[in-house]
């Protein structure tokens, strides 16, 4: 288990992490959606000791926290940081990089074989980084987590730089990774997360304004792609039913829980007239929630 109680952090006046509380436990991917500059990575930061709060502190497993030498040591037996390409070596092989985080966090490198097969990095492995492109040494950093193979792993924009299918095989590692981990990751592939994450967190101004759970039941909306001004000749002819949002200037969400079969069929025939594209049913995924709270009119 993994717990933030009253994280804060302050720079140059302005408040990055705002008596941020969080708690996290084995078996769970947490998604983080979030701008650019709004404290996921100092999140992180924090979580990994790299950088130290004003005030507040992480817990781990309940009882450890980042206090003397000892316990900073247990922790970071327990966690893994996704590397950055610019600190890989480019004299070195993949094979190399695999077996230094296989015996720094396992004190062996005997599964590393198993991680190249999964990754279906066996054509490049053995030559040296610097000949890699972006998507195979981001793919290459990935394999050095699995490779560290620990209980809480932090991943920063994990996907960035790779292909469609190469999102595809990542996404169906951490699915198969997360039963005996913690895994939190923060991207800008938002849809994605939808896939394998069993909750997002939308970090704003410091804080936690949504949590955005897969997990049991979601409200259901009638979702319109219409125009502002098609909205605002909605607005003055039906009355909008309460708890209805209108995300980035082009998504109108109604809700129909607590609506009768006789009145949700009413509202979507009423929508007929001022849909653009599609109209869907169903609740609202990452993208929608990350538009509601980070559009310009949020």
């Amino acid at each position: 288990m993994l717990k933030l109680s009253n994280v804060s952090i302050t720079y140059n006046d302005k408040a990055v992490l705002d008596k941020l509380e969080l708690t996290a436990n084995i078996g769970e991917i947490i998604g983080v959606a979030a701008p650019n500059g709004t404290g996921k990575s100092t999140m992180f930061n924090v979580m990994a000791n790299f950088v130290k709060p004003d005030s507040g502190h992480v817990l781990f497993d309940g009882k450890y926290a980042y206090r003397n030498e000892k316990e900073e040591l247990l922790i970071h037996k327990q966690l893994c940081t996704f590397p950055e390409q610019k600190d890989l070596f480019g004299e070195l092989s993949g094979v190399d990089h695999l077996k230094l985080y296989a015996n720094m966090w396992k004190g062996s490198a005997k599964h590393v074989p198993a991680v190249i097969e999964r990754l279906q990095m066996g054509n490049y492995v053995k030559r040296k980084v610097r000949t890699y492109s972006l998507g195979m040494r981001q793919r290459l950093c990935f394999a050095m987590m699995m490779a560290a193979d620990t209980p809480v792993i932090l991943l920063d924009e994990v996907m960035n730089g790779l292909d469609v299918d190469n999102v595809a095989l990542l996404s169906e590692c951490l699915m198969e990774m997360k039963k005996d981990k913690l895994i939190f990751v923060a991207s800008h592939l938002l849809s994605n997360l939808d896939l394998y994450a069993d909750r997002v967190l939308f970090l704003k101004d410091g804080k936690f304004v949504h949590e955005h759970k897969f997990t049991g039941e979601n409200d259901v909306y009638l979702k319109i792609e219409t125009t502002p001004e098609k909205y605002e000749i909605l607005k003055e002819k039906e009355k909008l039913p309460l708890g209805h949002i209108y995300l980035a200037n082009h998504l109108l969400c109604i809700p129909l829980q607590g609506m009768s079969t006789a009145e949700q069929t009413k509202w979507i025939e009423r929508m007929l007239d001022y849909n653009e594209k599609e109209m869907t049913v169903g609740p609202l995924g990452t993208v929608e929630y990350y538009d509601k709270f980070y559009s310009k009119n949020a």
